[in-house]
């Protein structure tokens, strides 16, 4: 998600935080921010107010207030001196007390934002516990030096000290226990999250070097056992052995180039260009017809002949024009048909494969498009499935802001759809 950039409020509140940031560094430095955000203007606004009623005393502890906060913008801005954030509340605090007891103005009650702040920044538990107790006997004594004590039994007073007191404290103390339970389960979230990270890079290289050393000698059993199968001097059980070992190492290099487009979910990995849509599939289903031959299955194409320009990764639509035809075939039955249309409406060119094979039940239909699904199932013709088709092809029109969907009844065929906007 985009980060409003060109809100004043959002870059004041992420002052000193970046990309790469750590969770516990940048929460500390959010926190800081939103107690300077919140402070400032009311310190400002105060001074003024002051300054128009002539009281210039309080002007000058209201101005002391402003420059505790603009060193703490220097401190967010720079990152620099953070150890001296803590203080900068307590001297804030300090202050407050002051004016509070003295001038009656009321000061006591922005302890409870300094209280929040304090338990983000406070990097030792003392030196919380030290801030609370300091604000907690602060307040106390503000609000107990306005009531007629001399007047007042000592339960009553105990009382009244009890009321102030143990509000102050229960906020205190849940807001501690909070902290360290949310900063505690943030920290293993963010802990799993990096090892997940490097765990699925290191997964992705390992995939990828594995790959391309089993492409080479299965691409040259594939080749030689082609060229035996061609050999007249071949007995027929020795072809059929050959035409065996052809056909496995075959669909074993289709599973390793399904396994390498399992990551291809990032922008980063394509290369768009503007194609003709139509002469894309055209070209696809040229190819494809072979392998619709081999179970003596009929292409049928209806593509319009108003030409589609689109901006596209022609590599990859190519591979899920591929992977929906395939997949066509291989739940047909010998013989049948396959209609692969084109057409253009408003804003999408729309690309539906629909053959009239086994189909799918309505219970598998949800899992299909998800990657190492466990909705597999053997060919007409006792093909394997690895079940990796269909969710390269989602990841695919993901990437493009396109819609795949899916229409099928058991025994009637299945339909897919793929809609890929004008103006990708």
């Amino acid at each position: 998600m985009a980060k409003p950039k060109s809100n004043i409020l959002y870059q004041i509140l992420s002052l000193g935080n970046q990309e790469s940031t750590p969770f516990k560094v940048a929460y500390k430095n959010y926190m800081f921010n939103l107690f300077l955000l919140m402070a400032t203007p009311f310190a400002l606004l105060v001074m003024c107010i002051n300054f128009y009623i002539g009281e210039y005393v309080l002007v000058v502890f209201n101005f002391l207030h402003v420059c505790i906060f603009l060193f703490g913008y220097y401190i967010s801005y720079t990152q620099k001196f953070l150890a001296y954030r803590a203080l900068l509340l307590f001297i804030g605090a300090a202050i407050g007390s002051y004016t509070a007891y003295v001038f009656k103005n009321g000061n006591e009650y922005r302890f409870l934002i300094m209280i929040v702040a304090a338990v983000v920044l406070c990097e030792k538990n003392w030196q919380y516990i030290l801030f609370v107790l300091f604000v907690s006997i602060s307040f106390v004594a503000i609000r107990l030096d306005e009531l007629p004590l001399y007047s007042m039994a000592n339960i009553q007073i105990v009382e009244k000290t009890v009321k102030f007191l143990f509000p102050l404290a229960f906020f205190s103390i849940c807001l501690y226990y909070f902290k360290e339970i949310y900063f505690r389960n943030q920290y293993k979230l963010e802990t799993a999250y990096a090892e997940l990270s490097k765990n699925k890079e290191e997964r992705d290289r390992i995939l990828n070097v594995v790959a391309h050393d089993l492409r080479s000698p299965l691409s040259g059993i594939a080749g030689i056992s082609k060229m035996m199968i061609s050999d007249d001097n071949i007995s027929e059980n020795s072809k059929e052995m050959f035409s065996l070992i052809e056909q496995n190492a075959s669909s074993t290099l289709r599973l390793i180039n399904d396994l390498m487009q399992t990551n291809i979910s990032s922008v980063d990995q394509y290369q768009f260009e503007e194609i003709e849509l139509n002469k894309l599939i055209q070209h696809s289903l040229q190819i494809l017809v072979f392998t619709a031959k081999e179970k003596q299955i009929n292409l049928e194409a209806n593509i319009t002949k108003q030409p589609i320009f689109i901006k596209v990764d022609k590599d990859k639509i190519e591979r899920v024009i591929s992977n929906l035809v395939t997949n066509a075939v291989k739940f047909s039955n010998n013989g049948s048909i396959i209609n692969v249309s084109l057409i253009k409406s408003d804003s999408f060119a729309e690309l539906t494969v629909k053959d009239n094979g086994i189909g799918i039940p309505e219970y598998l239909q949800g899992k299909i498009f998800d990657l190492f699904t466990t909705a597999k199932r053997k060919g007409t013709a006792g093909e394997k499935s690895y079940g990796l088709g269909l969710a390269i092809c989602k990841k695919i029109i993901d990437v493009h802001n396109g819609k795949i969907t899916i229409e099928s009844k058991v025994g009637k065929g299945t339909s897919i759809n793929v809609q890929l906007p004008l103006n990708a």
